[in-house]
């Protein structure tokens, strides 16, 4: 017959054994910061070389947040997307030169400047290959019924971050996306991850900046157009 102090015992064995089959894993790979390199599949866009627009992008993440930051002519241009994964939330915001211009996305909204990119379906190969060091799948996308190309995806599964592209079209990849297309008003680029860097990101990286004009989703995809034309 068991003891009171027994079933005690019991009773706290059982609790510690369940709360570590809940705690997720420690990869080391929980907080971190990606790098990527952009091409354009256009040689001049708005009557302007190619050369002379963003030729980089990084990705912040922690926990549900992670923060993709386009940046280029001498700090004149900043393009900053914020994904709230758990509530599938995003918030876009613009800087150039002067103007600072923010939007505030409703959830499961696809962010700004994404629209010509649904409709998407995806085909899993299988293949695999790696990438800024992590172990990458391939899948290709295809369109039907606009002037979009198919193209290729590859994603890796190693980086923990839940539901990573939950609120965009490519939502049924299940991993960080390490190589693909994506357009910026009617300009395509290639995005693909060059390094990788597991450090500590600040909570702050994931607020909204305070300084910036809020404008509607319609008036920051106009913006966004009208500098790439």
């Amino acid at each position: 017959m068991h003891t009171t102090l027994d079933k005690y015992i019991i009773l706290v064995l059982l609790i510690l054994l369940i709360a570590s089959c809940r705690k997720k894993p420690d990869t080391g790979l929980e907080e971190g910061r990606l790098d990527f390199e952009i091409t354009y599949l256009q040689d001049k866009v708005g009557g302007y070389s190619a050369s002379m627009l963003p030729q980089k992008m990084k990705m912040d993440y922690r926990d549900d947040f992670s923060k993709n930051t386009i940046e280029g002519g001498l700090g004149f241009f900043k393009l900053v997307n914020i994904y709230d994964l758990r509530n599938l939330r995003n918030t876009t915001y613009l800087k150039f030169i002067d103007k600072k211009y923010i939007y505030e996305g409703k959830k499961r909204e696809t962010p700004c400047c994404f629209e010509k990119l649904e409709g998407m379906q995806l085909e899993f190969t299988g293949k695999t290959r790696e990438i800024a060091g992590f172990e990458c799948t391939h899948a290709i996308a295809s369109f039907s019924g606009n002037d979009i190309d198919p193209f290729d995806i590859w994603y890796t599964e190693e980086i923990p971050l839940k539901r990573p592209n939950g609120n965009t079209p490519f939502r049924d990849i299940p991993g960080v996306m390490m190589e693909f297309n994506t357009l910026l008003g009617d300009v395509t680029m290639h995005v693909k991850a060059v390094d990788y860097e597991a450090k500590g990101i600040d909570d702050n990286e994931f607020e909204s900046p305070s300084d910036y004009r809020p404008v509607s989703k319609a008036e920051m995809e106009k913006i966004i157009h009208a500098l790439m034309d």
